[in-house]
């Protein structure tokens, strides 16, 4: 029973009643609103119906469903207020009344409220409808993954006809037998579940939107530069090439997989503090290290472009060589997605323990938690990547240029000069100003915090002594001294299939049986040496590799990938032979199997190659057969202080003659 006293006493103060900006409203609607909104005010005034009748026009048996509107609760949990006055709104869904009149197949109108009518006709059925649309996990009545409407609609037909709806009855006697009206009602369920909706009927991408623009502050608020830095990796989109000698001693370009960007981003700026392309089919462990060794310990310099007419903008570059103070800075926070690299232990624990920053993991195909560095790739890869011919676009539908692989062959779109390019693309990004940082450039804000007499945020940095040694950055393992009296052998350690050793632990013969821990430098290029520990923690200095490993410069990876195939006997390497040349020779193989008109080496084969040659500093060939000359170049030179008739060494002769 409605009691005006009841309302006014437990109602809201009409201040905090929603409003209505009234100069949205029709120019005809404005007044009948205002007489509205005024009979309200003065209604729960608590002035007398008369007074109100006499002051606004508007009839006294009006005015309590007016209030009861007003005071009802609307979908944002809020009562409608003065919102319920608007003219010709409705704050309760449209109910028929009037019976269905019977309707010819081709007739027009005269069916409004139909469905309504059905749903109140039979309300178990509106639930069963609704529980098909949301795809309810409790009872799973279609196993579907999106509902089509027309897949309702069929649904909806099959279950009234259960119910006992004749022919002759709604929906039967119309043309399209009420599909119209069940498409409307789904897009309203599907509108009033928004979230719901979105996470059972749309992609990874929808479902991550879903998490931003919720209207909540973030839990984690970073408000200073160097408080945070994200870290991602992007394949490049677009095909590129590298030149290799063919055995006639021509050049010929052929076709790399493509390549990975993976970079490290300011948060607060959007400046790229690191970045590094990667020459492989994934982004690893030592990519990931190597890139956070690089954004804390080296200082970044111009390269040196061979590109016409490229050159680098005034005062761009990366942070490291431009800042003072930027150089060697620590970071607070690191953003990470979920990919298994970014998993692996030395990441996890030795950058962890060593940098002393939090790691945020962030949830796989979740974008959104490293919007900086996302926002960064799309920027760059707009920029360069994707105005070129030879460019694969964000998607196979969206961008892509046709005969993408065979433009890059054309044109010669060789990596190192697609490496000048990003470098130059990179550093005019940092410099370049951003509306979002009040029109400064990335740079120009982190020169605003760090620099000047009183800087207005400070920034840890690594150690000197830290930084020079790179334990930080390093895995430290435990080995046991090999050699011994009985067997002649000169104390060594065993890594990966190679022998270590320096002239203090050769003559070291109480260290055999012994540990040392060996630091291996992740992100190194040069697995020739390792540095060495004592048990007691003493710095022992470096072991050298011995024998075939110790000619050509090489990473831990190469060495592990040579061993495997060695194994397997995929290659063979002898005494003699370097490791090196003969994995390179055999990447360099061509196969007889090759159709005519393709590129003899396959791109894996030619993206191996090239990690190779840059690790190594070998020339990239093409069916390159390995010299044994070539292998023995520090023999040679030893060799070549004593008188010999023979023009070049031979190899069967080397080792008795370095027996005496």
């Amino acid at each position: 029973m409605w009691s005006r006293r009841e309302a006014v006493a437990t109602a809201l103060p009409l201040d905090l009643w929603p409003k209505v900006q009234k100069a949205a409203l029709r120019s005809e609607d404005v007044e009948k609103y205002e007489s509205y909104e005024l009979a309200m005010r003065l209604y729960f005034e608590y002035q007398s119906v008369k007074f109100i009748t006499e002051r606004t026009g508007i009839a006294a048996a009006s005015l309590p469903r007016m209030a009861r509107k007003c005071l009802e609760i609307a979908s944002d949990g809020k009562i409608f207020g003065f919102r319920a006055l608007v003219p010709h709104v409705r704050i309760e869904p449209y109910r028929r009344r009037a019976p269905l009149g019977r309707k010819f197949g081709e007739q027009q109108g005269g069916q409004t409220g139909a469905l309504g009518m059905m749903l109140d006709r039979f309300p178990e059925l509106e639930e069963k409808l609704t529980r098909f649309i949301k795809q309810d996990a409790k009872y799973k009545d279609v196993p579907e993954f999106r509902l089509r409407s027309r897949d309702l609609h069929k649904l909806f037909i099959k279950a009234i006809q259960e119910y006992g709806v004749s022919a002759s009855e709604w929906p039967f006697t119309t043309k399209h037998r009420g599909i119209k009206s069940i498409r409307n009602f789904m897009r309203d369920v599907l509108d009033r579940n928004f979230t719901r909706s979105v996470n059972i009927r749309e992609g990874t991408a929808a479902k991550a939107h879903l998490n931003v623009g919720t209207g909540h502050a973030p839990f984690l608020h970073f408000s200073e530069p160097y408080d945070v830095v994200e870290i991602d990796a992007y394949r490049i989109d677009c095909h590129s090439t590298v030149t290799f000698r063919t055995p006639e001693g021509t050049e010929r370009d052929l076709l790399l997989d493509r390549l990975w960007l993976i970079a490290v981003v300011e948060s607060a700026s959007a400046a790229i503090l690191s970045y590094l392309v990667v020459y492989r089919s994934e982004v690893t462990k030592e990519d990931v290290i190597k890139v956070v060794r690089d954004a804390i310990t080296k200082r970044w310099h111009p390269m040196e472009l061979t590109v016409d007419g490229l050159n680098y903008p005034p005062d761009a570059g990366l942070p490291s060589g431009i800042i003072d103070r930027a150089y060697g800075a620590l970071w607070s926070v690191t953003k990470l997605d979920g990919a298994l690299a970014h998993l692996a232990k030395p990441v996890h624990e030795n950058l962890r323990k060593g940098l002393g920053f939090v790691i945020n993991w962030g949830a796989v195909a979740h974008f959104e938690r490293r919007d900086s560095v996302e926002r960064t790739f799309g920027q760059i890869a707009n920029k360069l990547f994707k105005r070129l011919p030879s460019t694969t676009g964000s998607n196979p539908h969206s961008g892509r240029a046709p005969n993408a692989q065979e433009k890059a062959l054309k044109h010669k779109i060789r990596a190192a000069e697609v490496a000048e390019l990003l470098d130059v693309t990179i550093a005019q990004h940092n410099a370049t100003p951003n509306s979002g940082l009040s029109s400064l450039s990335p740079l120009q804000y982190l020169q605003y915090h760090l620099e000047g007499d009183i800087p207005l945020c400070t920034t840890r940095h690594l150690p000197k002594e830290m930084s020079k040694n790179g334990r930080t950055f390093s895995t430290t393992i435990s080995v046991t001294v090999r050699g011994g009296r009985e067997s002649g052998r000169r104390p060594y350690i065993q890594l990966d299939g190679a022998r270590y050793t320096n002239p203090i632990l050769a003559e070291a013969g109480y260290l055999v049986g012994k540990r040392l821990f060996i630091d291996i430098d992740n992100a190194d290029d040069d697995f020739r040496q390792v540095r060495a520990y004592l048990e007691n923690g003493a710095d022992f200095g470096y072991l050298c590799v011995q024998g075939k490993w110790a000619h050509t410069k090489h990473s831990r990876r190469t060495r592990k990938v040579i061993n495997s195939l060695v194994y397997h006997r995929t290659i063979v390497v002898s005494e003699f032979d370097d490791p090196v040349h003969i994995y390179m020779a055999y990447l360099g193989k061509t196969n007889s199997k090759t159709k005519r008109g393709m590129q003899p080496l396959s791109a894996k084969q030619v993206t191996k190659a090239t990690q190779v040659s840059r690790e190594s500093g070998l020339e990239l060939v093409i069916d390159a057969e390995p010299k044994p000359d070539e292998f023995h170049t520090r023999t040679t030179k030893i060799v070549a202080n004593r008188s010999s008739l023979l023009d070049t060494p031979v190899i069967g002769l080397m080792k008795v003659r370095n027996r005496r």
